[in-house]
């Protein structure tokens, strides 16, 4: 198979795969916007995905599944600009000392094991323990 007959191959192969994918999450794509595209390419590359079938694959699914695209973005650590979301990450918030949030214990704002480290830091989340 010549170079054009593979990449026309590849092209319906994509375009199938997203007629696949709106069947399967009954969710019609929604264009992502830039400034969170560039986020989640900044998160593949930085993990070290180079391979730009992967990532267009995981453009494409974050386009057509909401919970993609939240969790890609958390991955990423993108903040929304919206004023409205009040989400942050552990990263940023105070109460994290080497790893650990000094604030969570069983029925406190943080209601956790004391010495609890969160699995994923750089997830968005709400917290009443957060502290800027």
């Amino acid at each position: 198979m010549g170079y054009l007959e593979q990449r026309k191959f590849g092209e319906l192969e994509r375009s199938h795969a997203a007629e696949s994918l709106d069947a399967i999450t009954g969710q019609t794509p929604a264009p992502i916007p830039a400034d969170q595209e560039a986020a989640i390419v900044r998160w593949l590359a930085a993990i070290g995905e180079t391979d730009q079938a992967i990532i267009a694959d995981v453009l494409t699914t974050c386009g057509h599944d909401e919970g993609a695209r939240a969790y890609c973005l958390g991955r990423a650590g993108y903040a929304a600009a919206d004023d409205l979301d009040d989400r942050r990450s552990c990263r940023k918030c105070r109460n994290l000392r080497a790893g650990a949030c000094t604030v969570a214990k069983p029925g406190s704002a943080v209601s956790a094991t004391r010495g609890y480290r969160p699995a994923a830091p750089e997830m968005l989340r709400r917290c009443d323990g957060y502290a800027t």
